[in-house]
């Protein structure tokens, strides 16, 4: 048993030798190689951080439109449209809407903001494109964020004529409140 025991540490401490001796080795003839392509390495990094830099410029692109526009409210909350936003980002590969509404909850308790009925140039919406729930809590204000994005690399609608919705707010406190909100734009500006 004494022997297997010494037998095995015996390889591993040479195994472990052999490979720490070796990368000594190697080392100093690294050394000399790197200083020899200090200056080639540092113009080949600049202009790979130039082409970088305009990449990520490409990349994405945004187009907002904003509107600041108040909507019809109730005594329990205000909400103004304050933008619409297109969003490109080719590097992910992705592209959406962003509807920006600042919203004030004016009432005892909390108030979620949801989209309902989302509309461009008259044509609905597919519910699934649609992402927004926004939890505001008492005499705060929030930005409630409707995305619209195809997550399975569809088509989405093209952003001209009209965007209609309503901003539906709600209460778990209070079963009884609902309120909807109507959202009419044009976005031919």
């Amino acid at each position: 048993m004494k022997k297997n025991l010494l037998l095995t540490l015996f390889a591993s401490a040479l195994i472990l030798g052999a490979c720490g001796s070796e990368s000594a080795e190697s080392e100093p003839a690294a050394d000399t190689e790197e200083t020899e392509t200090t200056d080639d390495t540092t113009e080949e990094t600049a202009t790979e951080t130039e082409e970088t830099e305009e990449s990520e410029e490409v990349a994405s692109e945004e187009t907002a439109i904003e509107f600041n526009q108040e909507l019809e409210t109730d005594d329990k909350f205000t909400a103004t449209l304050q933008t619409i936003e297109h969003i490109v980002d080719e590097e992910w590969d992705e592209e959406k809407y962003e509807v920006t509404f600042d919203v004030t909850n004016n009432s005892e308790e909390s108030l979620e903001f949801q989209a309902r009925s989302v509309a461009i140039n008259g044509r609905m919406v597919d519910e699934s494109l649609l992402m927004m729930s926004q939890e505001v809590a008492p005499g705060n204000s929030a930005y409630a964020v409707l995305t619209i994005q195809d997550y399975e690399g569809g088509e989405l609608p093209e952003l001209t004529g009209n965007f209609e919705m309503s901003l539906y707010a709600f209460s778990w406190d209070n079963m009884d409140y609902e309120y909807e909100a109507p959202v009419s734009v044009s976005l031919d500006q």
